[in-house]
C-alpha cells in the first residue's frame, strides 16, 4: 500500500464506527433498565469500553481522519463525540497537538504520567496511584469541565448538547429511562471508563525513557478481547501513529506491517504482543526500567 492510500478516508467507516459504538451502548442500556438490573456491573463493562472507543474516535477527530473535511469533521465530533463525554473538540485538539509536539517533558506533554520515585515499585503500584488519584479521576467524570482553560461559553455548549439529549431520551422512553440512562452513563465514566482510561494511558508511555518517539512510545499489538477491551478502535497502535498522526485508526495495522519492514523501527520500536503474561507484555515494563529485552 503506498503512502497516499494508507492516509486515505474511507467515507462509510466513520459513521459506521459511531453508529456501532452508540447502538451498543443504547441496547446495553435499554437491556438493563427492563428488568435486568442485576446485571448493572456488566453494563458499566460495556458502557465504559464504549465510552472509551468514543473517545478514541473523538482522538481521531482531533487529528481530522474522521474526515479530511475539517467542516464535516469537526461537526461529526461536535454532535456525537466530544459533549456526550463533556469535552470540546478545539481543547482536545490543542491540547493533544502539545502532547506530540512535546511528548515526554515533563511540566509541559499534558499527558505525561509521572511513576513512582521508588524504583522497586511495579506497573501495579503506579497504576493504582494513578487511579485513585482525585485529579485523574475527575478528569475521567467531568471530562474538560474540570479545565479551567475550557471558555464559560464551550461549557454552555456542552450543557445545551446534554438538555437536547436528555430531552430526546424522554422523548422516546419516558423519564424514568433518561434518568437511568444519564446515572449509568456517569457512573460508568466514574468506575469502567476511568480504569480502562488510566489502563491505556499507562500503555502508550508508561515505563518508557523520554528522548524520542521510539524510546518513549509503544505498540501494543494483541488480538482477544483484552484488546478490544483497552483499546478500541486499534487505539493500541500508539508508536505507529506518532510516526504518522494522518493514518487513520483502521488502516494502522498495515502501518504497522509497512513500518516493521524498515530497519529504523526494527532496531528502536518498542513492541508489546500482550498485555499481563509474556516476556514481552507492557506489565513488564515499569518505573522507567526496561525489562522487556
Amino acid at each position: 500500500m503506498n503512502p497516499t492510500a494508507i492516509c486515505s478516508i474511507k467515507p462509510w467507516r466513520p459513521i459506521f464506527d459511531i453508529t456501532f459504538d452508540w447502538v451498543i451502548i443504547f441496547v446495553v442500556a435499554a437491556w438493563t433498565f427492563r428488568a435486568h438490573a442485576q446485571l448493572g456491573p456488566v453494563a458499566l463493562l460495556f458502557v465504559g469500553n464504549r465510552q472509551r472507543a468514543l473517545g478514541n474516535l473523538l482522538h481521531e477527530a482531533s487529528h481530522r481522519n474522521l474526515y479530511r473535511r475539517r467542516a464535516l469533521n469537526d461537526w461529526l465530533a461536535a454532535v456525537f463525540l466530544a459533549p456526550a463525554l463533556t469535552s470540546d473538540l478545539s481543547l482536545y485538539r490543542r491540547l493533544h497537538s502539545r502532547h506530540h509536539a512535546l511528548l515526554g517533558k515533563d511540566g509541559q506533554d499534558p499527558d505525561l504520567i509521572v511513576p513512582i520515585r521508588d524504583v522497586k515499585a511495579g506497573w501495579w503500584s503506579n497504576y493504582l496511584r494513578q487511579l485513585a488519584s482525585a485529579e485523574n479521576w475527575l478528569g475521567s467524570v467531568r471530562g474538560h469541565l474540570a479545565n479551567p482553560r475550557l471558555s464559560w461559553r464551550r461549557r454552555g455548549l456542552i450543557g445545551i448538547w446534554w438538555a437536547v439529549f436528555c430531552s430526546l431520551l424522554v422523548a422516546v422512553n419516558g423519564i424514568p429511562f433518561a434518568i437511568f440512562f444519564v446515572l449509568l452513563w456517569f457512573t460508568a465514566k466514574a468506575t469502567t471508563f476511568h480504569a480502562i482510561t488510566m489502563f491505556r494511558e499507562m500503555c502508550d508511555h508508561f515505563g518508557l525513557r523520554p528522548g524520542g518517539i521510539y524510546s518513549f512510545t509503544r505498540d501494543t499489538i494483541t488480538r482477544g478481547c483484552w484488546r478490544w477491551l483497552i483499546h478500541p478502535h486499534n487505539n493500541g497502535y500508539h508508536l505507529s501513529h506518532h510516526l504518522m498522526p494522518s493514518v487513520p485508526h483502521y488502516r494502522l495495522p498495515a502501518m504497522q506491517k509497512l513500518l516493521s519492514r524498515l530497519p529504523n523501527y526494527a532496531r528502536h520500536a518498542v513492541v508489546c504482543n500482550a498485555y499481563f503474561r509474556g516476556g514481552f507484555a507492557v506489565i513488564r515494563l515499569h518505573s522507567g526500567t526496561e525489562e522487556v529485552n
